[in-house]
């Protein structure tokens, strides 16, 4: 099932979070992050990324706070493990080319195992043989000048991360963006 789910993207933003791909009720709702048990619209709040609260039902609001969503992949699946290799590759290919067509100042990664994908097929990026162990954070890597950043899986059923612990990362990533210059308008 192809996503029902839109990317909310344009050039420049300070800030893209890169979802794996929709889950049942979002590709259902046609809305980012739309389970009830999702902590990624409170995160996003409560680390201050955004200066009022947003559910997925205005997601595309997003933009307005300079922050743009997208996925990995587009198949809406009930698990992310779903996915095949060659779509894990796709996505990634195609994920590549977005960035690089809307160069955002950060991109971040909700979830470790998304971040594990893009490496294993982002080759310039990461050269084939290199691959380490991803933990949450700013990366070495970048793409261009795009900064790389990985927070935990903001899913409810991720126990390895507590609510509080995925708040730390997320709070950090607020400071990230933060402390980018302000670009001037053309």
């Amino acid at each position: 099932m192809r996503q029902g789910v839109p990317d909310y993207l344009r050039l420049g933003l300070r800030l893209v979070i890169v979802g794996i791909n929709p889950g049942l009720r979002s590709g259902a709702t046609g809305h980012h992050y739309a389970y009830a048990g999702n902590h990624f619209w409170p995160l996003l709040f409560d680390s201050g990324l955004l200066p009022e609260r947003l559910t997925y039902e205005s997601d595309h609001r997003a933009l307005e706070f300079d922050i743009g969503l997208t996925n990995l992949c587009e198949r809406t699946t009930k698990e992310a493990n779903e996915l095949t290799r060659e779509e894990m590759a796709a996505g990634a290919a195609m994920l590549r080319a977005k960035l690089l067509d809307f160069a955002p100042r950060v991109v971040c990664f909700n979830g470790m195992g998304i971040y594990d994908a893009l490496l294993a097929n982002w080759p310039d990026v990461a050269p084939v043989g290199k691959r380490r162990k991803i933990a949450p954070g700013l990366q070495p890597e970048r793409l261009g000048t795009t900064q790389l950043f990985v927070v935990p899986s903001s899913s409810g059923r991720t126990a390895a991360y507590p609510r509080q612990i995925k708040l730390g990362y997320f709070r950090e990533l607020k400071q990230l963006v933060d402390s980018l210059p302000v670009e001037a308008s053309a």
